[in-house]
């Protein structure tokens, strides 16, 4: 009877010792993994900063970009702006030299002595001398003007010498006679002026 009471302690005796065994082998990788844990909320910080410097990085990149892509765009529409313009101003220019030739003709018709004409004829003349100022005014309307040429010193930007003729009123240089009236568009010479220079010797 002591033999199988001994027998029972034995194993109630194992029973506990597994039972410890078994208490310390699962608590040993709770302990363990406490540390793991508290690293873990100790980096979440740094992590965080680390994100939000990304952030700001990435944001400063965006508003650089968007700036210099403004900047490009608003140089994009003056460089249009004055290409359209210059393009206009060539046109313009071209076409009312194209209408200079025909002012040309009508200061030619107009220039005929009105006693040697007949009634028909100074009525066909005086409406010549309406659309001759018809396109005057358009000119003057459009910043055209003549060069005044008569009496002032050669120059090569408004004036196209075209002889030289001696002249006891100018001295030499001097625009003396106008064969062609010469027009400005504003500053800009639309056709010089051919004209007779003054030379004494």
């Amino acid at each position: 009877m002591s033999t199988d009471k001994n027998k029972k302690q034995d194993e109630q005796e194992d029973v506990k010792k597994t039972a410890e065994e078994v208490e310390e082998t699962t608590e040993t990788p709770t302990e363990q993994s406490q540390p793991a844990a508290d690293e873990d909320q100790a980096e979440t910080p740094e992590t965080a900063s680390t994100d939000a410097k990304q952030a700001e990085a990435a944001v400063a990149d965006m508003k650089q970009r968007y700036a210099r892509l403004q900047a490009d765009f608003m140089n994009f529409k003056k460089r249009t702006a004055t290409e359209k313009l210059q393009i206009s101003e060539v046109v313009k220019m071209d076409v009312l030299k194209n209408v200079l030739p025909v002012i040309d003709n009508f200061e030619r018709a107009l220039q005929v002595p009105q006693d040697k004409l007949t009634e028909d004829v100074k009525s066909f003349i005086d409406g010549y001398a309406m659309i001759y100022k018809q396109l005057t005014a358009f000119l003057e309307q459009e910043g055209v003007t003549k060069i005044d040429a008569v009496g002032k010193p050669f120059d090569p930007v408004y004036h196209q010498a075209v002889m030289r003729v001696e002249s006891d009123e100018y001295e030499n240089d001097t625009v003396v006679e106008v064969l062609q009236e010469g027009y400005l568009l504003g500053e800009q010479t639309l056709r010089p002026a051919m004209v007779k220079v003054a030379f004494n010797g």
